[in-house]
């Protein structure tokens, strides 16, 4: 008779030398210890405490014999392998409504209480304002498989009815929520931001943590956005497959609602001007897929909703950053527009220049992107840009995306053993135990 086994609890085994040829050996040494019985967190916080030296390796196991294996093998797929470099500029870059899946973040809200604790401040926030019962969608009682909620299935199913996951009742306020708990998690373990983009909904909390909107204004307007939108008459959104000057003449009533790349556009407006205009493009050799989406955000049919968030954005105290912030409105730098309750009511209303954030981004000296939002969807864009210089940067996402079955805490374990291998700051001792140093 079998019991039912209980999992592991992952650590990150760290090493550092002065050469790769001495890393190389440390790494063989440590492998040849690792057995089974081997107590994973003992051996952690025994390598947390040795001095970090510029070669550097890292893996992250709940497994000794197998994290052996992968030492042995030196997996790449496994084992984390960099120089430390000063000087690293951190960005956290946060995501926009897309690829959020019904129990984002669920291994990290189990685990960790800094995570659960500001999670759950800002879900509190909004629901009333938002009228939705918003832990309950993110977390309901009995899930469904992450594959059955992600955005490629949806997009093969156009007339079935949208995941309440994906409303933008729900969606906003979700990504605001779990991707704010995620800064916040990551400072918990030492990494501080120097600059902060986002995308979309993604800019209210690269805002927030920029101090340019107060948490609870922030809140305040991300819920009262989200259910201004629901009451609005239902729109669209294409993305196609060229650059904005490649498309010609929009369909009336279409509007560009991002440039992503040089090669990559989002339109937005009616659904039927939308259709019309994607055969009319794919006639010309120019692939369009409809985005899963019940409304035409960044139109001009985000027009009712602009004064009364006006209103609402005058009564909150606007800062100017006090950590440098791209803006999607002006694509630039953020200046003084920070300030101006017109700029955050006409956001939903703006295109968003995407593309220009990112070349701005590969203008920092030797960047660090974060990418606090689920997988890498953001993270590709600005690795694909033609902005950054060869072999410049390192991207790193923090949350599993929608197809992938990492859990949560690996994911986050993950991405912090990269950042640790670059030399960016981290606080090795949450790797022994992320429930004492994140608590």
């Amino acid at each position: 008779m079998t019991g039912t086994r209980i999992p592991r609890r992952p650590h990150v085994l760290v090493l550092s030398a002065d050469t790769p040829a001495d890393l190389d050996r440390v790494t063989a040494d440590l492998a040849g210890k690792l057995t089974e019985g081997t107590d994973l967190g003992t051996v952690a916080a025994q390598l947390h405490a040795l001095p970090a030296l510029p070669y550097r390796r890292a893996i992250v196991a709940a497994d000794p014999v197998r994290a052996a294996q992968h030492l042995t093998l030196g997996d790449p797929r496994a084992v984390i392998t960099g120089q430390a470099a000063p000087g690293r500029t951190v960005v956290f870059l946060c995501a926009g409504v897309g690829d959020q899946y019904v129990g984002l973040g669920a291994g990290l809200a189990r685990a960790l209480p800094v995570y659960r604790r500001e999670l759950t401040r800002c879900l509190r926030a909004m629901e009333a304002e938002a009228g939705t019962e918003l832990m309950a969608v993110l977390y309901p009682e009995q899930p469904p498989d992450r594959r059955e909620r992600s955005l490629a299935e949806l997009l093969q199913q156009q007339d079935q009815p949208v995941a309440d996951i994906h409303r933008t009742t729900a969606a906003q306020p979700l990504l605001f929520a779990t991707q704010y708990a995620m800064a916040v998690t990551l400072r918990a373990f030492g990494v501080e931001p120097s600059v902060l983009a986002g995308y979309s909904i993604g800019e209210y909390v690269a805002a927030c943590l920029a101090g340019v909107l107060p948490l609870d204004g922030a809140l305040r307007l991300v819920a009262r956005r989200s259910r201004l939108v629901a009451d609005l008459p239902p729109g669209g959104m294409l993305a196609v497959a060229a650059g904005v000057e490649a498309l010609g003449d929009l369909s009336p009533g279409v509007s560009v609602a991002a440039v992503n790349s040089p090669d990559l556009t989002v339109l937005s407006g009616p659904v039927d001007a939308l259709t019309r205009l994607a055969g009319r493009l794919a006639d010309r050799g120019i692939a369009g897929q409809r985005l899963t989406t019940s409304h035409a955000f960044h139109s001009p049919m985000m027009e009712p909703v602009v004064e009364p968030l006006r209103e609402l954005a005058k009564a909150l105290t606007l800062r100017e950053p006090a950590i440098p912030l791209v803006s999607n409105g002006t694509g630039g730098w953020m200046g003084a527009e920070a300030t101006d309750p017109g700029y955050w009511a006409g956001h939903l209303r703006n295109t968003v220049r995407f593309a220009d954030n990112v070349a701005a981004l590969w203008t920092l000296p030797d960047p660090v992107i974060v990418e606090l939002g689920p997988g890498p969807t953001l993270g590709r864009l600005a690795a694909q840009s033609p902005a950054r210089p060869a072999g410049a940067g390192l991207i790193v996402a923090t949350a599993p995306g929608p197809h992938e079955r990492r859990p949560d805490m690996v994911a986050l374990l993950t991405a912090l053993a990269t950042l640790w291998t670059a030399g960016c700051p981290v606080r090795l001792d949450g790797f022994a135990d992320p429930l004492r140093a994140a608590g």
